[in-house]
């Protein structure tokens, strides 16, 4: 007796989510495009105010990268130990090897915080707005979902071309902001 109550009531609970289920309109499929935010940055092509903000790092920090660049190169030639070293001349040349390593560690240390610090300050007002008229561009074409490819290349096996927003929201970004 209480198997066949339950059977019922299995049976009277798997019609009325049947019937509730077939009554509810199911939801329009949701529109999906995609970008490649790296694509924002490359100098031919890319976002030209993020482009030209990158460029202009670039020649800020050019200086300490050929002065870390040299000393790196003076460190290599203190380990070319030429024939005929004395021992004398070999421990001189370790302590300046020593030194001038403890050096370039320093110097490539704030040159990285450096970096870090200016490359924020060109680039996170540009890369806020970015994200804003990227966020107008998918509305206006009515866009549910944006994947950025290139936080995950792998884990995105295939899409259609067309669905790659990418150029032509570079177009429309430039020629809103020249």
């Amino acid at each position: 007796m209480k198997l066949a109550i339950a059977v019922f009531v299995l049976a009277a609970a798997m019609t009325f989510t049947t019937q509730i289920t077939a009554q509810a309109p199911a939801p329009p499929p949701a529109k999906v495009g995609f970008i490649n935010s790296d694509l924002f940055a490359n100098r031919s092509g890319g976002i030209t105010r993020l482009v030209n903000a990158l460029k202009t790092l670039d020649a800020e920090f050019k200086a300490r990268r050929d002065e870390i660049t040299q000393l790196v190169s003076r460190f290599d030639a203190l380990q070319q130990v030429p024939p005929g070293t004395t021992p004398a001349q070999l421990a001189t040349r370790r302590d300046q090897a020593q030194t001038l390593q403890i050096d370039i560690q320093r110097k490539q240390e704030d040159a990285r915080v450096a970096y870090a610090k200016r490359l924020a300050a060109l680039t996170n007002p540009i890369r806020l707005s970015v994200f804003n008229a990227l966020e107008a561009y998918a509305k206006q074409r009515g866009i549910d979902v944006l994947i950025d490819q290139s936080k995950f290349p792998d884990g995105i096996l295939l899409t259609n071309p067309n669905a790659d927003l990418t150029p032509a929201f570079i177009r429309d970004i430039n020629s809103r902001n020249p």
